[in-house]
């Protein structure tokens, strides 16, 4: 019987296009990542599935390489799994892989670091190919004035101006504002412009304000010298706007500590998350 296998706890990579799910967190009545894929899991095995994200994705907000944890009973090899679960889940979810780990690992606090990318798609008319993926951004920028900008964000800092409200007011008075950023690489080819920030954890809608703030000092709105005084003023109004969910994308989670130290000591030109395929924006990553 099923209850007298062992418990599993599997590793599971994901991928989706989050156009039309309400974030990763399971909400009753919502098309949710988590919940679509516990529908499947339970649908598949008899069980109620006990998933847990290694981020927490908004509504509207992409991954390649979202992880989770999966603790089951089923006996589906993992090298069989994968494919199992995709041919049961909608086209906007796959699996890429699937791996048996120790029973202490955990897709969100077992993580030492986290990727992602924010997408601008450069051109005069917006391509069709990439747009669920990028925010169509046609203006004229200084490209150059923006990596400089970046590099005020690197470090250990006090992010409270680039933190949004989540609604959780007691939740945000408890949330420590102090964030660690390893690199920030802004990164254009074949029309699109690519921001790409790794840090060891982040703020709710940072990365999307991040990406906001040098923006306006790409457009010539601001100086650098302006971006770090709004930075250290810790007012939220003092930064730029927060930019919608379709551009944003998790890339990478990390876990293991070697292959985060290549990442933050990479050089630019060969950090993922670079988009080398105009029609496809995800092209660019090493996954």
């Amino acid at each position: 019987m099923d209850s007298e296998r062992a418990e599993r706890n599997l590793k599971l990579t994901i991928e989706y296009d989050g156009t039309s799910f309400h974030g990763w967190q399971s909400q009753p009545g919502l098309r949710t990542v988590q919940g679509t894929l516990a529908e499947v899991m339970g649908h598949l095995t008899g069980e109620a599935a006990e998933i847990s994200g290694a981020s927490r994705t908004d509504r509207g907000v992409h991954a390649l390489g979202q992880v989770a944890t999966w603790r089951t009973r089923t006996p589906i090899p993992e090298e069989r799994l994968a494919r199992v679960l995709n041919g049961l889940l909608p086209e906007d979810i796959r699996i890429r892989q699937a791996e048996e780990v120790e029973p202490g690992f955990h897709a969100r606090f077992s993580a030492l670091a986290k990727r992602y990318s924010y997408l601008l798609d450069r051109r005069a008319v917006e391509s069709v190919f990439v747009s669920r993926r990028a925010l169509h951004y046609p203006d004229s920028l200084d490209v150059g004035s923006m990596r400089e900008a970046a590099s005020v964000i690197v470090g250990e800092h006090d992010f409270a101006a680039f933190r949004c409200s989540s609604g959780r007011e007691e939740d945000d008075a408890r949330e420590p504002t102090i964030r660690t950023i390893y690199r920030v690489d802004v990164e254009e080819c074949a029309g699109l412009l690519s921001v790409v920030v790794l840090g060891r954890s982040f703020l709710y809608k940072m990365v999307r304000t991040i990406v906001g703030s040098l923006l306006e000092v790409g457009r010539g709105k601001w100086s650098i010298r302006r971006l770090a005084e709004g930075m250290a003023s810790l007012d939220r109004r003092r930064l730029g706007p927060t930019l919608p969910p379709k551009g944003l994308c998790l890339e990478e989670v990390y876990y293991d500590q070697i292959r985060l130290d290549r990442a933050i000591e990479a050089p630019a030109e060969q950090n993922p998350g670079q988009p080398k395929d105009p029609r496809n924006p995800f092209s660019g990553s090493h996954l």
